[in-house]
């Protein structure tokens, strides 16, 4: 049973486009990465974004790759919304969710450590953890960034 947390690819900077979409680098980045997820037989049963164009439009590229196209948008996935209460809804099973920072570290360090403080994983944009849940509680399967994945 594995649960999967990106960070969005790189967007635009808010003073080129307030909505922040993905740059043409970004798009590129998460295209590789989804690829490379593709061919290593990851498949995922529904992605979940934040709404901000940024999430939805990297959960859009990962849907098309490993997601069957069943994206939906969920809310407490933002930037600044509280970890702990996320992580009471989240759904484990091959479920993968597309947000930001800090959110995404601190709701992976409460999942893993208890502790939203506790800094166990720092994102990248584009980079992607894989959890797996045992009897003993979540730990790390892997963490791929799209630098791995050149093409």
């Amino acid at each position: 049973m594995a649960i999967y947390f990106v960070q969005h690819g790189v967007a635009l900077p808010g003073e080129v486009n307030p909505d922040r979409p993905l740059s043409p680098e970004g798009s590129k980045e998460v295209e590789r990465i989804s690829d490379c997820l593709r061919k290593a037989g990851v498949r995922v049963k529904k992605i979940c974004h934040s709404g901000k164009t940024r999430a939805r439009e990297t959960a859009q590229i990962f849907a098309g790759q490993i997601g069957g196209g069943n994206i939906c948008e969920l809310p407490g996935m933002n930037p600044g919304d509280d970890a702990r209460a996320f992580a009471a809804t989240l759904q484990e099973d091959n479920v993968m969710y597309v947000g930001h920072l800090p959110h995404l570290e601190k709701l992976v360090s409460h999942l893993l450590a208890g502790d939203v403080n506790a800094g166990v994983v720092k994102f990248v944009n584009g980079g992607v953890v894989c959890l797996v849940k045992d009897s003993f509680g979540f730990h790390i399967e892997w963490y791929l960034t799209p630098s791995m994945c050149r093409g």
